[in-house]
């Protein structure tokens, strides 16, 4: 299964922490089938798991699982596009998710 396939995948499902972690594990695999792509798959494949950490435990509401579910699929849309991009593109695109996650991601 490809990257775009796994998040559109993501995109689709509900926003409970069962769909993060199943997008998480996707991604961890596909770094291992992808090794040259690795990076981009796993900013945020360990964003998921950190939800998953942080909540699968925990009653959530819905409106926060949904907050928490339309920042990744904005970071999955970068990674789609880095794919697609030329090298420097994607190292760009790439940063912006990372730098996006770490400053401006409280939540998880």
């Amino acid at each position: 299964m490809s990257f775009p396939e796994i998040a559109q995948r993501f995109a689709e499902t509900s926003s409970g922490t069962d769909a993060f972690k199943v997008f998480y594990k996707e991604a961890f695999k596909l770094m291992q089938a992808d090794p040259v792509n690795a990076s981009l798959y796993f900013v945020p494949g360990i964003a998921a798991q950190s939800f998953v950490r942080n909540y699968e435990d925990q009653g959530i509401t819905t409106e926060f699982a949904d907050r928490s579910k339309a920042i990744l699929v904005e970071f999955n849309a970068k990674i789609v596009q880095a794919l697609a991009s030329d090298p420097a593109e994607r190292l760009r695109l790439l940063s912006e998710v990372a730098l996006a996650y770490e400053w401006n991601v409280h939540d998880f």
